[in-house]
């Protein structure tokens, strides 16, 4: 049977077993921030299986496409790895149990697929008789029936909630199929990992719900999750052992073959382009689905993945076919096979084809051009190591190659592993930590002003234009697949006035009545990006920095090509061509940024109000600073405020959000008639003859050019995280709303729970509990310091009695002592100092070190000039391998050469009895 036909009977066996045959979701997974791709079947029965949601059926099937990732490194070395598959399923919500989901699965198995029954197996958990009675009953021999622990047998969604045991069905491959008859082991049967006994089909009986204290109880609701790989339960029906070669995969490689203009025969290739055929059937397959529902390419999450698995997917391409024409893209070729092969059953790949195709050949071609370069350059690495005797790429040069020529990580490490070499990749992300740290700060603070490098004029100047925000009123217009919302605004191209690119790779862009918002008023700026098109295809330039000038507000602009060292700067001419001639300008801001900070720069105008009311009318900004995630309010002030202050601004603030009140913003207002209808100017600001004021009825207004939101109840809530001086007079809040809020809250309440849980008491308990502990603990610190006490008194007798005598009545007191605690030491010595006539020290071994301590009373110190404690222990820890010291009454000191300490302790008479006159 075709892969295709596999999955038509499987949906047709369980809808004439009165399932609903519900469609694949989205790779991409709709109000589910905890995956970045749908990973099960299950995933969108989630609610379902919880009980949370009730739908108008009790039985569902369905093929799903699933991405899965982690195994990424192992895909085309073996045959069960794949990134994207599809996963058969079929589900019980309430409805039926484990009898009939063994009873069915067992059905398809034999009368559908027809598998060889004398080869089948199945597993339960080990403490599941019920499954066991029925794999029995049906006619499974009990030797064949296997009970694993919870490892294999049991499933859960996470360490809390719906669980409970699963059932496995199995099929031997042979004896000569999988790494354990290659190593020359014998194979434990299923649940060995060798591959000779494969897992095709998992049936989940959830019927617990798991508590924090590890406790099972059941469930309100029993529910069956079943789930079988299409792609390995093909390859058992055709008589495959590895996945790649099923029929779909077949077909996707036979492309690949011709594209490559390989002749040879799938079953003849060598061992290494099998695995780059399988790597690129593979890959193509994830790119098709995730880029038709609606995936992008990018730096993070998601799209980083993609673009993972691209450069993967060319790297392997380019070791099919050496000389590939760079203008050209391998990928794109493959796309119409998967189309045609899986086209069919689903559609979305059809009529997304050419987005698909584009998408991927712009990608292909971009990291094609920095692959002959990239690679040049880890040769150069690997010559740089092999000079110093050494097998390694430092993680500073795999950063290198990343940053300049965009190699992932993960390849820089199949290129090692090829050579036999290491990739430091512990220290490569330490060096990409401290990039994204630096990197706006270096884009910031750039030397502008000293960068010569040439404007090139596009348009005429207008400073009236060219320094003109028009951003305060902008719509969500698109959601990303990372739920990031974006305003897309169009520009004319007209509105590009002037261009240049700098030194630093970076492009410096001057944009008339730009929607960006300009760094100013204390709140940043907006991020996003500006794409532009023109006739040579599309640019993405990462705006990452806008600040104003006297004349106008000049956008700081990032190309992934362009601005990387490898990238010779751009001419004039191809400056003009880039950004003159473009048909089509979009500016994306990211208004879920926006959105954030206008929260909390909403917030900030009520915090300073608050603070005059609780504070007095004294009180004036002294600086601001406001972006997405935080608010930070420098006031004039000359003490600390205390918790009841704090408490009261968070209360006038809130009580503020709480109203819903208007956030009303007047234009063009006379700077003279505002000030004189009472508008706070905001700090550091130089406003114009007509200014924006801002107004929240009844409370604040004050001068501000800053975005805001519409009312004051979006704000959600304001919650002061720290109070603290920034200098002498001046004071300084730092607060957090919305979803920052919510967020620190959250973490707040999981510190309270956690030390409710140690403390062993109720969450309102805790700061009785803690009071007791610390009475507690003065009481058993006092009963310590009485039980040493007595102790040390009862050792000074007996040391005393076993003193030497030395000469003038002296008498010596040389112990090795079993302690460990330094002070205990101190202690002892400090009485014997107090007995006449006694010289002591002290020693023991603890922390693989020798400790020391000498005491002298001090009428013989005064009578014997040259008797000292610092000189003894001085000469004692030399002989130890260390140093000490202190005064002649009482020194300190030890050494690591533990093992010296007791001849050097038989040295202390010669020593002592030279000082003593």
């Amino acid at each position: 049977m075709k892969t295709n036909e596999i999955r038509r009977k499987f949906i047709h066996f369980f809808e004439t077993k009165k399932h609903t045959y519900v469609p694949s979701a989205s790779t991409i997974p709709i109000a589910d921030q905890t995956i970045l791709f749908t990973i099960a079947g299950m995933t969108q029965f989630k609610s379902c299986l919880t009980g949370e949601e009730v739908r108008s059926y009790k039985r569902a099937t369905n093929s799903q496409k699933c991405i899965r990732v982690g195994d990424l490194d192992d895909v085309g070395k073996d045959g069960r790895h794949c990134t994207m598959f599809e996963m058969l399923g079929s589900w019980s919500f309430g409805d039926y149990y484990k009898k009939e989901a063994i009873e069915w699965a067992y059905e398809f198995t034999k009368k559908e697929l027809k598998l060889d029954l004398s080869r089948f197996w199945a597993t339960v958990h080990h403490s599941d008789d019920e499954a066991f009675e029925i794999w029995k009953s049906i006619g499974v021999p009990a030797e064949r029936i296997v009970r694993l622990g919870d490892k294999d047998n049991f499933w859960a969604m996470g360490p809390t909630g719906p669980c409970g045991p699963c059932s496995e069905l199995y099929l031997d491959q042979g004896e000569k199929v999988g790494q354990c008859y290659e190593k020359g082991l014998v194979c434990k049967g299923p649940g060995c990992d060798c591959d000779r006994y494969l897992e095709f089909w998992n049936l989940v009986f959830m019927q617990y719900n798991r508590q924090e204290d590890g406790t099972l109880l059941d469930l309100p609701m029993k529910s069956v999750d079943t789930g079988m790989g299409l792609e390995r339960v093909t390859a058992l029906t055709q008589g495959k052992t590895a996945i790649f070669d099923i029929d779909l995969f077949e077909k996707i490689k036979e492309e690949i073959l011709i594209t490559a203009s390989i002749k040879t025969k799938l079953n003849e290739l060598s061992e290494q382009q099998k695995e780059s055929c399988n790597v690129v059937s593979d890959h193509i397959r994830l790119l098709t689905f995730t880029l038709a529902d609606g995936a992008n390419f990018s730096n993070e999450g998601r799209g980083y993945v993609l673009r993972r698995v691209l450069r993967r997917a060319v790297r392997h391409a380019h070791r099919l076919t050496k000389n590939w024409p760079k203008d050209q893209s391998f990928l794109e070729k493959i796309v119409k096979v998967v189309v045609s092969e899986m086209g069919e059953f689903y559609p979305e790949i059809v009529k997304n084809k050419n987005r698909i195709e584009e998408a991927i050949r712009n990608e292909e071609l971009r990291f094609s051009s920095t692959l002959d370069s990239g690679l040049t350059k880890f040769n150069h690495f690997v010559e740089e190591a092999k000079a110093k005797n050494l097998k390694i790429i430092s993680g500073e040069n795999i950063f290198i190659l990343h940053d300049s020529f965009g190699f992932p990580s993960d390849l820089t490490r199949v290129l090692c592993e090829e050579i036999g070499f290491t990739a430091d990749l512990e220290n490569f992300d330490r060096h990409m930590l401290e990039q994204k740290e630096r990197s706006r700060a270096e884009a910031k603070f750039y030397k502008f002003d000293q960068d010569d490098s040439p404007w090139l004029e596009l348009n005429k100047l207008n400073p009236s234009e060219d320094k003109n925000f028009v951003g305060y009123n902008l719509k969500v217009t698109n959601v990303s697949s990372d739920k990031v919302e974006y305003a897309e605004v169009q520009i004319p191209s007209t509105n590009i006035k002037k261009v240049r690119q700098l030194k630093n790779k970076l492009f410096e862009v001057v944009i008339a009545n730009t929607p960006f918002y300009p760094e100013g008023g204390g709140q940043v700026c907006d991020i996003g990006s500006l794409q532009i098109v023109n006739k040579d295809g599309k640019n993405d330039f990462e705006v990452i920095d806008v600040r104003k000038t006297v004349t106008s507000i000049i956008h700081l602009l990032k190309h992934v090509e362009f601005s990387s060292e490898s990238y010779e700067s751009l001419s004039q001419e191809q400056l003009k061509n880039f950004f003159a001639n473009s048909a089509k300008v979009t500016a994306r801001i990211d208004f879920t940024s926006r959105q954030a900070t206008m929260r909390n720069h909403t917030a900030t105008h009520l915090a300073h109000k608050a603070l005059q009311i609780v504070l007095g009318e004294n009180v004036r900004q002294a600086g601001s600073l406001v972006n997405p995630s935080t608010l930070r309010f420098d006031f004039t002030h000359s003490r600390a405020l205390s918790a009841k202050e704090i408490e009261q601004v968070e209360f006038l603030v809130n009580a503020q959000i709480l109203k819903n009140i208007a956030v009303k913003t007047h234009e063009h207002v006379p700077l003279a008639k505002a000030k004189e209808m009472g508008a706070m100017a905001m700090f550091d600001e130089k406003y114009d003859d007509h200014v924006r004021m801002l107004e929240i009825s009844d409370f604040s207004l004050e001068l501000c050019g800053g975005t805001h939101i519409s009312s004051t109840g979006n704000i959600g809530l304001f919650k002061i995280i720290s109070e603290g001086s920034v200098t002498s007079g001046v004071r300084r809040i730092e607060a957090v709303t919305g979803f920052a809020a919510l967020q620190y809250l959250k973490k707040l309440k999981n510190v309270i729970a956690h030390a409710a849980e140690t403390a062993k008491c109720a969450e309102s308990e805790i700061s009785l509990r803690i009071i007791a502990l610390r009475e507690n603990t003065k009481d058993l610190e006092k009963n310590i310091v009485q039980l040493q006490s007595r102790l040390v008194n009862a050792q000074i007798s007996e040391l005393l009695s076993n003193a030497k005598k030395l000469k003038n009545n002296a008498r010596l007191v040389v112990t090795l002592s079993d302690s460990s605690d330094l002070k205990e030491m101190e202690l002892l010595c400090d009485r014997l100092k107090e007995k006449p006539n006694t010289i002591a020290v002290i020693a023991a071994i603890f922390d693989n070190r020798a400790h020391i301590i000498s005491a002298i009373n001090p009428e013989m110190t005064k009578q014997n000039k040259k008797l000292s404690a610092g000189n003894i222990i001085k000469l004692l820890s030399e002989m130890v391998g260390g140093k000490g010291g202190g005064r002649p009454d009482f020194a300190r000191g030890g050494g690591t050469q533990t093992s010296e300490l007791a001849s050097a302790l038989l040295k202390v008479d010669d020593i002592v009895n030279k000082m003593i006159d």
